[in-house]
């Protein structure tokens, strides 16, 4: 039995289309992956005691964090935030 026809089954046990229960299902999965991206958003910016990309931006242009690795992890904040952002416009298309 394929995957597509034991999701129909699995839908109809909880009483939703299968297209619904895919819905909520892909929903919930770019949910989880915008929590771990917000979640290692927040350990970098941390390590910085800055609240945000334009804080640690500063802080590394003035002096007051190390430019190595203060610049990578900046860059790596900024597609964090890239990511989040993708994430949400792909939830709000569902």
């Amino acid at each position: 039995m394929g995957a597509l026809s034991q999701v129909e089954k699995i839908s109809q046990k909880y009483s939703v289309s299968a297209e619904e229960f895919i819905r909520s299902g892909a929903i919930t999965n770019l949910k989880e992956k915008k929590r771990l991206l917000q979640i290692e958003r927040f350990e970098i910016l941390s390590r910085y005691r800055a609240s945000s990309v334009e804080e640690l931006n500063q802080k590394v242009a003035e002096g007051d964090a190390p430019e190595h690795p203060g610049w990578e992890d900046l860059i790596e904040v900024k597609n964090i935030e890239m990511e989040i952002n993708e994430i949400e416009n792909d939830i709000r298309i569902l």
